[in-house]
């Protein structure tokens, strides 16, 4: 009887922690508190997991380590976290030639003011803050045309009791819809694509003060694991948020030290609207945007207006990509999605 009894109480402490997000229980999160459907769908989402995500991170190329042009080898520990899974998107830096960028990208040139914070002109070269590839594929997005000829990032169940399933990135929404798949977010499969990474976006709709307070800490590896225990992310998905963090503090601090003043940052006192009167970001977030925005976006590839969910900062309402993520399952599949 006293084993029968041992068994029982493990096997419920075991279901206790898979349904924390990060160090909250599920139950207990204000927001899911307020929506108890959305509250029955993250936990939902905690006893799934993707069984091709090996293949998906392969694709994004940022599985070998970006040496690019450095000399000191101690400089590589301070870009590529030690033992992560994943490699800085920002390094190697991209640069052209200032005429031969203009005609690469004519978007630049019209006038190239308006997307000065998102690249450096130095010695009549146009040197962007993250890889080729990331540069290409970004400035790219604006050519796609309409939301229907965009790619995007699905999933499949593959057995009946709905918990794992394949993540797979498809030319079009109709594409992914033909083939039977669920549409998960606007563009490409990547690091934060999981549907646990989702539960975490859905369920704390401002992290803005728990990721802070992680980024706070001194190593990448450190704001790895708080982000990953404290936020709840997955691991490569907290590496990007790690990548981005670390990113942001290095070309942004002072654009946001003028912005809201050191004490402020040092008390972390930064509340208030992201935007001014005219609706425009506010430059440090508006930095945090456009320099560590497209490297953010390519690796981790989930964001929240992408994944139709509404951000705490203020956009338009056609910046949300229209998504039910209630849809993927039976349980919940005839259950209208609110925001």
């Amino acid at each position: 009887m006293k084993a029968f009894l041992l068994i029982v109480f493990f096997l419920s402490v075991g279901t206790i922690q898979a349904q924390k997000i990060g160090e909250h229980p599920i139950t207990s999160i204000k927001f899911l508190k307020k929506n108890p459907k959305k509250m029955e769908l993250a936990k939902l989402f905690w006893k799934t997991s993707p069984v091709n995500e090996d293949k998906i991170y392969k694709k994004l190329g940022l599985e070998k380590e970006n040496k690019g042009n450095l000399k000191l080898r101690g400089r590589l520990t301070l870009r590529n976290g030690i033992g992560f899974k994943t490699r800085n998107p920002y390094f190697p830096r991209y640069s052209l030639g200032h005429q031969k960028g203009m005609k690469a990208f004519p978007g630049l040139k019209d006038p190239i003011k308006k997307r000065k914070i998102e690249f450096e002109v130095k010695h009549k070269k146009i040197k962007f803050y993250n890889q080729g590839q990331i540069t290409s594929w970004f400035l790219n997005l604006e050519k796609r045309g309409s939301s229907e000829s965009l790619e995007v990032c699905a999933i499949k169940f593959k057995d009946s009791s709905e918990t794992k399933y394949q993540l797979k990135t498809f030319p079009s929404s109709k594409a992914a819809q033909k083939e039977g798949w669920f549409i998960t977010h606007k563009y490409k499969c990547g690091t934060c694509s999981s549907l646990k990474d989702l539960a975490v976006y859905m369920a704390k709709p401002d992290l803005t003060d728990p990721v802070r307070f992680c980024t706070k800490k001194p190593t990448l590896k450190m704001i790895k694991s708080c982000l990953m225990n404290k936020v709840g992310f997955t691991e490569r998905c907290s590496e990007s948020w790690t990548y981005n963090a670390d990113h942001t503090k290095k070309r942004c601090m002072g654009i946001c030290m003028k912005d809201y003043g050191l004490i402020n940052i040092l008390t972390n006192n930064m509340q208030g609207s992201n935007v001014d009167k005219d609706g425009n970001l506010k430059p440090c977030i508006a930095c945090d945007e456009y320099r560590s925005g497209p490297g953010f976006k390519y690796a981790a590839a989930r964001t929240r207006r992408w994944s139709g969910l509404v951000s705490a900062i203020k956009r338009g309402s056609d910046e949300v990509y229209k998504i039910n993520h209630f849809k993927y399952f039976k349980k919940t599949s005839n259950w209208k999605w609110f925001d």
